[in-house]
């Protein structure tokens, strides 16, 4: 008779617990040198500024900040409660000191690095070097630099912490739960008593905390679900009714979660229609087959990819190409499934975390970005690192001559990956070196010129951000943001009637643009034309109708104009939008001022005080108000 076979058992290793976090830790310590350029970075434009540097709400007490990012505040175009509270906590200990931003992220990212280290070993059976090999290049592979060197990026960091933490949990949950399955021979469930149906809500309860800790860091956690089923997959758990049941809470809070992250987008108007949703899927074919290709040659790298020009509205010949490419792609990977299915669930690992940010929905202006690559990466080194530990099992002896040749490999990719990811660090450490490396890569691309135009204004260099400008819009006739930057460099330059004439310029091509309305109507109340500028004021609140700017000026033209209720209602209705505006609030009791109510300024005086203490005009508002009090009472005695 045929003996009947029993489970896999556990594989054997002569590491102890000790030698395995030696290995972690050592591990750590080589991605900690990899990144430590970055610690000496500073704050850049790109969205540090929107998240931290002109955030006001960062230095309110914790518990306010608590609440206030708890609502549905978007911040570029991200529902990120858990990553906002986390920015307000590093204010209030450190204020804007870059190097304690930067190296709260390479923290986390070295934490990250042990919980990869930690999965993988559950996941691999307890195989150290393949937990090595993945938590290693994870841990130092170039395309992660711009999710760690990137203080924007803290949200990468904190939901993918949350979301490997998630995995774990769940392993240790199914491995509990079902552990007297056969396994695969690629993992190693160990032999355990089925949990009692009572407790199995509260062993899956902690995957779940995770969960939702990490989509309230990044919407990108939504896809953790679908790892869920994958991780069933390569398991080889019975989907049973229990199996899809279990998931159902996942799935509700991935669905929410899903349409608070459409909704931040449109708030923030970062969904774009450019292309039609036939480009769009050249677009994501080139694109996911440029991720397979930077995994082996990170190269050329940059902080944004541009999408690539059209020639009489087709695009290169190569985008055309690649659908076929990843179809069969695809059907190589299915036929692996008869041989196991560790190739498919590595693949799939990798498809699932990167699907989302394909661009099939338009978002932003690149066409795809590395640090998308910092979760999903890890199922492709997970089959890598497989292979190799299978060649170095082998009895075979006609594979004896590869296994050093792996060797020298894995190390000489692994110092390539060092050095490219410390040199990347250093790219990363102010505007200038970003905008000169985007320069020498991207010279006729309208958002670099663009951005380093703004960085010459920022600068004070007026007159040489102008020519950058000017090129960016004779690329992009209808770039609305490079004409209000121009403008903003004639008005520095004192040379209204260009930054009138570039103003009508961007109105023909922009005719609803709250910004560019906005602008127009500035120009002419420095022309003291405030009829006129209340026109376009106007026409701005109409298309943004929490247009405070709009608001603010519309009331400095009626208290100019002397008509002072219509001045207090245009500041009510902005404070209706935004109650917490310091310089809402000043004005308001201003007006209130010069309206003779004092006890009424006094209070808003106070309320601007107490949302930003050293506002110096509320301060001496607030004093003039109490000597007019003063002298007041003196005429009645």
């Amino acid at each position: 008779m045929k003996k009947k076979t029993g489970p896999v058992k556990p594989a054997k290793t002569f590491l102890n617990s000790r030698k395995l976090f030696l290995l972690a830790g050592s591990i750590a310590i080589i991605t900690l040198f990899s990144f430590s350029p970055a610690m000496k970075n500073s704050f850049i434009s790109w969205d540090d500024n929107v998240y931290i540097l002109e955030n006001m709400n960062l230095g309110k007490p914790i518990p306010e900040a608590i609440t206030y990012f708890f609502g549905l505040h978007y911040f570029v175009g991200n529902y990120i409660p858990l990553t906002m509270i986390t920015y307000a906590l590093e204010y209030h200990i450190a204020g804007l000191q870059p190097q304690f931003y930067h190296t709260l992220n390479i923290f986390i990212h070295l934490l990250n690095v042990v919980l990869v280290f930690w999965f993988i070993w559950l996941l691999s059976g307890e195989k150290p070097l393949v937990a090595a090999l993945v938590s290693l290049f994870f841990g130092i592979h170039p395309m992660h630099v711009e999710s760690v060197a990137w203080i924007a990026e803290l949200k990468d960091m904190l939901y993918s912490f949350f979301f490997i933490a998630g995995l774990i949990a769940y392993f240790k949950y199914i491995e509990r739960k079902d552990g007297n399955l056969n396994p695969i021979p690629e993992i190693n469930l160990k032999p355990k008593e089925h949990s009692p149906i009572n407790k199995r809500g509260f062993l899956l309860l902690l995957p779940f905390i995770f969960f939702v800790l990490s989509s309230l860091s990044k919407p990108a956690a939504v896809t953790f679900p679908v790892v869920l089923l994958l991780l069933d997959f390569y398991t080889r758990r019975k989907f049973d009714k229990w199996v899809l049941t279990e998931k159902i809470p996942f799935f509700i809070v991935s669905f929410i979660i899903g349409i608070i992250a459409v909704k931040s987008q449109q708030a923030d108007r970062l969904l774009h229609d450019y292309y039609p949703f036939s480009q769009r899927l050249f677009f994501a074919s080139h694109s996911f087959l440029d991720y397979l290709v930077k995994l082996l040659l990170p190269l050329n790298l940059s902080i944004f990819y541009p999408y690539p020009p059209l020639a009489d509205g087709h695009l290169p010949l190569i985008y055309y190409l690649t659908p076929a490419v990843v179809i069969l792609l695809f059907y190589g990977i299915y036929r692996t499934l008869k041989y196991g299915r560790l190739p498919a669930f590595g693949f799939l690992f990798f498809c699932v975390n990167i699907i989302l940010v394909l661009q099939l929905l338009s978002i932003g202006d690149a066409i795809k970005a590395d640090r998308y690559t910092y979760i999903s990466y890890i199922g492709l080194f997970f089959i890598m690192a497989m292979g190799i530990d299978r060649l170095y099992r082998s009895r075979k002896q006609q594979l004896n001559a590869w296994k050093p040749v792996a060797a020298a490999v894995i190390i000489i990719l692994a110092i390539t990956c060092s050095y490219l990811t410390y040199a990347r660090c250093e790219v990363w450490e102010n505007d200038d070196t970003i905008a000169t490396d985007l320069l020498n890569k991207y010279p006729d691309d309208r958002l670099v010129l663009n951005n380093k135009g703004f960085l010459l204004f920022m600068q004070g260099k007026y007159k040489e951000s102008i020519p950058f400008f000017t090129k960016a819009v004779q690329l992009k006739p209808d770039y609305v943001m490079a004409y209000m930057n121009m403008v903003n460099s004639y008005l520095a330059l004192n040379d209204y009637d260009a930054a009138v004439k570039t103003t009508d310029l961007a109105l023909e091509h922009a005719p609803k643009d709250y910004n560019v309305l906005n602008t127009k109507g500035l120009l002419l109340f420095k022309r003291q034309k405030y009829q006129e500028a209340m026109i376009f004021y106007n026409a701005a609140i109409e298309v943004k109708k929490d247009n405070i700017t709009g608001y603010m000026y519309m009331a400095r033209c009626y208290n100019i104009l002397h008509d002072y209720d219509n001045w207090i209602k245009t500041l009510d209705i902005a404070l209706e939008y935004a109650p917490d505006n310091y310089i809402l609030l000043n004005n308001k009791g201003y007006a209130l001022f010069i309206k003779g109510r004092y006890n009424e300024a006094l209070d808003y005086y106070k309320a601007s005080l107490k949302i930003k203490p050293d506002y110096t005009t509320a301060s001496i508002n607030l004093s003039n108000c109490y000597r007019a009090m003063g002298d007041s009472s003196k005429r009645k005695n």
